[in-house]
Order: structure tokens, then sequence, then C-alpha cells
């Protein structure tokens, strides 16, 4: 049970005319709060807003009605005095907000105002267990399902009588049989060899070897199951979002390519897609395949598909991701400004799926993006710990720069979102900021994404810390 001194940061401040629903999530994920409460709104004719449970350590939260739950704030052993950002792994999160008195009891006093409480996650997490409790239900899939697709074993066997191209493979039962395998396919697979547990996201759990011996250099656990498939060179990382109404109804949002580092590092996204249309098409197939796979077993929401583009332009499938994905907020507001205004929003989608399993009326789909709109982002995380000594301030928010690009009132602009502010000691692997940019031509992107990353580089502190180990 999580105790009040764990408590960071709490404002809430109820309004009696409004229905709330919570929000469980990183703060990178809060932007999306905006077009649920809008889609709620529309659904069920009531004013809504939301309360965000988060783990972010700021300097200061962004609006009202936040409460922040953070075991490690303030646990620091470089002596700076300053709050300490050391990121939860999202399945301990919703583990301590399950088990957090306050939040309990928040949930049950607006139970009694409202008869009703919506639980809003990034990703459907199988350690949130607040929709246990009478009148609390999950605006996303469900979570039993979402990480069953969310693991690569399972991937890989539902994939294998469709025509979805899965790049040769094999599944190993433990550390033992997988290094066994590594040493037997090295010679033929001479590109190299892609090494993941079942579950890895981001890079995390995954790694490319070119020779047995490299195996050694990566910490994986003996008793985990285990797939290494063939390394395939390539020339783009696309991926698809999507949502999933039923078994038979799949939306495709769009296709973006991915920036991707040494290989499995995911570090952002760029819209629309330089691949062409045939390729373009072909992988909107294949996620839609999957998506009706996803919706046979009673999968409801968004969900995206990765796959990576050879040197011979064929089309290999990397992985499910039975969630939201790192750049669903550009997707929403891309759908915004080139779809017609009465179509409904991807977050709409979502809810309607997931209550109803059915799309609302006005579904459209963009199969190519007028070549108006462009935009990239890049995930800024530290790979050492460093103090943060200045914020960085912003006149716009995204979805307002996306309006006004599309309207032709700006020509190019960058914003950088998620940062944590001044006075802040970040430790390895936390996350400094993301930076996206907007432009109605592509190539003022590159310029503007180095902008946002060199205002982050100044917003840190010279100086070394030297952190015990």
């Amino acid at each position: 049970m999580s105790s009040a001194t764990d408590i960071l940061f709490y404002n809430i401040d109820l309004d009696p005319d409004t229905e709330y629903f919570f929000y469980v999530g990183e703060i990178k994920g809060n932007c999306l709060n905006q077009f649920v409460c809008e889609g709620l709104s529309r659904m069920f004719a009531k004013k809504f807003d939301f309360i965000s449970i988060l783990p972010d350590v700021l300097a200061c939260y962004p609006r009202g009605n936040i409460l922040v739950l953070n075991p490690y704030c303030g646990r620091s052993v470089s002596g700076n005095g300053g709050k300490v950002s050391r990121r939860i792994l999202p399945g301990d999160f919703a583990r301590m907000v399950s088990h957090c008195a306050k939040v309990r009891n928040l949930a049950e006093e607006l139970l009694q105002r409202q008869s009703r409480l919506f639980l809003h996650t990034f990703e459907s997490m199988p350690q949130l267990t607040l929709n246990r409790m009478e009148g609390v239900t999950l605006l996303g899939p469900d979570a039993g399902l979402a990480n069953k697709w969310n693991n690569k074993l399972h991937q890989l066997k539902a994939l294998a009588d469709t025509d979805v191209p899965v790049v040769d493979s094999r599944i190993c039962a433990d550390y033992r049989e997988m290094l066994r395998a590594v040493r037997r396919l090295h010679s033929d697979w001479k590109d190299g060899i892609f090494v993941s547990r079942p579950y890895s996201a981001a890079g995390m759990n995954s790694f490319i070897c070119r020779s047995p011996e490299d195996i050694s250099d990566a910490n994986f656990p003996p008793d985990s199951q285990y797939f290494v498939s063939k390394y395939i060179p390539h020339v783009a990382d696309p991926t698809v979002l999507g949502v999933v109404a039923n078994a038979r109804e799949v939306f495709i949002a769009a296709v973006a390519e991915q920036n991707i580092e040494d290989g499995r590092k995911f570090r952002g996204s760029a819209y629309p897609s330089a691949l062409s249309s045939d390729i373009q098409g072909e992988l909107r197939r294949h996620t839609r395949t999957i998506g009706r796979l996803l919706g046979h077993s009673g999968y409801r929401g968004i969900f995206g598909c990765d796959f990576l583009v050879d040197r011979r332009g064929r089309v290999h499938f990397v992985e499910i991701n039975a969630r939201k994905q790192g750049t669903t907020m550009e997707m929403c507001c891309t759908l915004e400004n080139l779809l017609p205004p009465e179509a409904p929003s991807l977050l709409e989608l979502e809810l309607c799926a997931v209550n109803e399993s059915r799309f609302p009326k006005g579904v459209r789909e963009i199969s190519d993006c007028p070549a108006q709109l462009f935009w990239e982002t890049y995930n800024y995380k530290t790979e050492k710990n460093v103090i943060i000594e200045k914020s960085i301030p912003s006149e716009h928010d995204e979805r307002e720069l996306f309006r006004l690009i599309a309207r032709r009132q700006l020509e190019h602009a960058y914003i950088v979102l998620e940062h944590p502010g001044g006075g802040i000691e970040a430790e390895t692997g936390a996350f400094l900021g993301r930076v996206a940019a907007i432009s109605g031509k592509p190539h003022l992107l590159e310029k503007d994404i180095e902008r946002g990353r060199e205002e982050i580089r100044l917003s840190l502190k010279k100086e070394k810390i030297n952190h015990e180990s």
C-alpha cells in the first residue's frame, strides 16, 4: 500500500457540474485527454474533465486536478537537494496506483457524486485493478488481451497462417537454448541476429548481435523465453496506427516512419511516409489483417504495427503494439486537420469501439497526405545522470500549432513537450522531453527538431553528478 508520503503533488478541485474521469500514466499521454473529454461530452451530452494520476517529477505542473504518486522523489545521492526524476516502469506504477489509499478514496468520492467513473490509460495494464471497483470502466482494450497480444511469441504464432510477411525466427525456451540457436544460425544469418524477450518496447529487452560473443555483453535472465530472428538490413522503419472496433471493422489512421537508433531504440517518428503508394498500401493491408485478428479475439481500441522495408522494397513485419503509440497525439492532430470537421477523432473512435464494438457515423480514412502538413518528433532520454538547470517555456500548445500550420498562419514551428523544468535531477533513462516539429514544407523539419534538441541540451547543468553505485 502506498503511503501518504509517496504523494508528491495534489491539487484536486472538483466542479459540481462536471463529470470526471481518471487518466493513469506518464505525462506524455496526458495531452490525449482533451480528445477523450470531447468524445465523452458528445457521447453523453455532459461536460467532462479529467484527473491526471502521474508518476512524473516536474518543477511545476501544467494544469489543475493532478495527483503525482512517486516514492522515489527526494532520494538523491548527489547532494543536489532538488527533486529526483527516476522513471517508474508502467506496470509498477499501475500497481502503485491501484493500492494507493488516496486514489481509491478519491474514486469512491467521485462514484458517490456521478455514479460512474471512466479510467483512461496510455496502455491497458493487468497491474491496474481500479476497474474492479463497482462503477469503474476502463476506456481502452481489455488488459488481459492487450498483455497477450504484446507478447511477441504469441504474435508469431497468431500470424503463422496469414500472408503477413513475418521474418524468419526461432522461439527458445530459455537462455541456453537461445545461445545454442545464435551459435547455430550466425553463419547463415550473416547480417546479424535480433534477440528479444517476449515483451520489449523502445529497445528494452532486445539486442542485435553480430556474433555469438556479443551475447555476453547483454544482461539476459537465464530462465526467460526468447525469440531470435534474422536481422534484415533495411531502408525504412514504417509504423501504422489503427483502431479495432470488432472482427471486421478496422480503422487505419496513417503510415509514419520511425527514427530507430542502434537498430532497436525508438527515438521518434515522421509523417507522411516517403515510401511509395504501393508499399504504403501493402502496409495498410497487413495492418488491417492484423487488426481483424485482434478484433476476432475480442480486442477493442487503438493498436499499432511496426514493419521494416528492405533495400529491394520488400515489407517485413516487426511487431504489434497493443496500445497507443508514442506519436498518437500527432496522429490525432493530423486527422483533425486533414479530415472533414464532422469526422470523429481518433480517441472518439476508440471510445465507441470499446463501449459499443462499433465505429460512430462519419468515419473517414486518409490514404495519402495532401502534401500540406508534415511533422516529425524526437524523444530525448538521458543516458547519464544530469541536473536540469532551466525550464523551457512555450507560447503555444501542440494542437494549436497544428491548426496554425494547417491554416497557413505559420509556415513552420516546433515545441518542446513534457520537459521536467529547472531544479530537477534526472537519473539515467529519465525522459527529458519530446520535440515536435510541424510544417507545411518537409525540408524545414530537420532544423526545427535540432533546435528543440539544442534547447533541451542547454537546459542541462554542465557539471557532472557523482552518484554512488
